[in-house]
């Protein structure tokens, strides 16, 4: 049984990078490009990826804050150049 996992996992490792790869591309092109979206939604949809992020692979909180947490800052200070950086203390519900 042990067998079959070490063979499954690169699989599902690479499952799971991609979900992740998805999860912020999808983020950056909704929170880049859709002009109806908030600065106040967009840093919600940031956060709410970073939590998706997080669940589907727990060891990865570093390479996102060193990797990924910059991309979203970017494209939040180019669509709202006088707005708040992201906080991870702020608790905005947007439904």
């Amino acid at each position: 049984m042990d067998s079959t996992m070490e063979v499954r996992s690169p699989f599902f490792e690479r499952r799971r990078l991609r979900r992740i790869r998805m999860i912020v591309e999808l983020t950056l092109n909704l929170v880049g490009s859709d002009m109806t979206v908030s600065h106040r939604e967009a840093r919600c949809l940031v956060r709410c990826a970073r939590k998706a992020i997080l669940e589907l692979h727990p060891e990865f909180e570093q390479r996102y804050e060193r990797i990924v947490r910059p991309y979203f800052e970017r494209v939040l200070a180019s669509r709202w150049p006088h707005e708040q950086a992201l906080d991870d203390d702020c608790c905005d519900v947007v439904n």
